[in-house]
């Protein structure tokens, strides 16, 4: 990029001052398993744009995924300019520990902090994307069918496996029911099946799976008021299709 001039103060004229534009160097990113070809390929393509060398370690959850983004970027990029590492979570570790130039991760707060710690020992700076609780708040004078699509669009998208995805909903206690099946109409209008529907997603491993039956077993034993969204043919073979009301409400 040309150098960017900038103005410089009275008392340092009549000197003249510039922004130079240099490469970082070489740039780590370690990939999620959620969105492996986007998480891969977008921060690729901006640290290739400003002049960086780049490795990328791809999710073993994602193995075949993976080894096609590996054999993809092998065709075009030397492995000197991209390379591309695949393997466990301890290959992950290793490559934490790498004196990278800057390293991004995308993924857990508990394994973001792993991250971090073992960036710090080279004084690697990071930037992290990691996860949270995503709040929908719906008011009292919006429309609940207009809510509850929009908010029923982003939890089944990618079977709720995405990091910006609703978490919980704070909808007035009056309109809480209302909401309910307005959302429960939402989803069965853009799934009217799940089992074997080719255009809902699975969830990712038995881990994540298990984890998700444990959200319903709680729902169950301790909500207010709970409902599920379509009948279960196979109990939890779809945990994100379920709903349940808030216990406080």
């Amino acid at each position: 990029m040309k150098p960017s001039r900038r103005r410089v103060g009275l008392a340092f004229q009549p000197a003249s001052a510039h922004v130079l534009y240099q490469p970082l160097g070489v740039i780590g990113i370690i990939v999620p398993w959620n969105y492996p070809l986007y998480l891969a390929f977008g921060p690729l393509i901006g640290a290739l744009a400003a002049g960086n060398r780049v490795m990328i370690k791809m999710s073993e959850s994602t193995p075949v995924t993976s080894q096609l983004v590996k054999e993809l970027l092998a065709r075009v990029f030397p492995e000197d300019l991209v390379a591309v590492v695949l393997g466990e979570a301890e290959v992950g570790q290793a490559f934490s520990r790498l004196p990278f130039d800057h390293l991004l991760f995308t993924g857990a707060t508990s394994i973001g902090k792993q991250v971090m710690r073992a960036a710090a020992d080279n004084l690697v700076p990071v930037t992290l994307e990691l996860g949270g609780k995503s709040p929908a708040i719906v008011s009292a004078d919006v429309p609940l069918a207009d809510a509850a699509e929009r908010i029923a669009f982003g939890k089944t998208l990618n079977a709720g496996q995405t990091c910006v995805a609703p978490d919980y909903v704070l909808v007035p206690e009056a309109r809480v029911e209302e909401f309910v099946a307005a959302y429960r109409a939402a989803v069965q209008r853009f799934y009217p099946g799940l089992e074997d529907n080719p255009d809902y997603t699975a969830i990712i491993n038995e881990r994540q799976l298990n984890r998700l039956r444990g959200y319903i077993a709680d729902a169950r034993a301790g909500a207010r008021g709970w409902s599920r969204c379509f009948p279960a043919t196979r109990d939890g073979a779809w945990p994100t299709a379920w709903c349940w009301t808030s216990p406080t409400r």
